[in-house]
């Protein structure tokens, strides 16, 4: 799986993207464990202040929003890409 990473996360990260072998099976397992993995700062751009995710953070597999899919519970593999994009703002 190849997860692409956008704007601060590529801060938090240190990385543009990273393959993962053996990735959890729904998006919203991968998402938890990338906010163990990369700690609060990470989980603050991709969590909601009422627990979960996605508030705030775009999720796409496959270039797909996650919430046209099944959401959290979306489906993934080895042969997805998942792209996170935290909120940004300008003009």
């Amino acid at each position: 799986m190849k997860i692409n990473y956008f704007a601060t996360l590529r801060e938090i990260t240190r990385k543009n993207e990273e393959q993962l072998n053996n990735p959890p099976t729904t998006l919203g397992e991968l998402i938890d464990s990338l906010c163990k993995r990369y700690g609060k700062a990470f989980a603050k751009w991709v969590s909601c202040e009422e627990g979960g995710y996605g508030s705030l953070s775009i999720f796409l597999v496959n270039g797909i929003d996650y919430r046209s899919l099944d959401g959290l519970h979306t489906k993934i593999g080895e042969d997805d890409i998942i792209s996170i994009f935290p909120p940004i703002a300008g003009g």
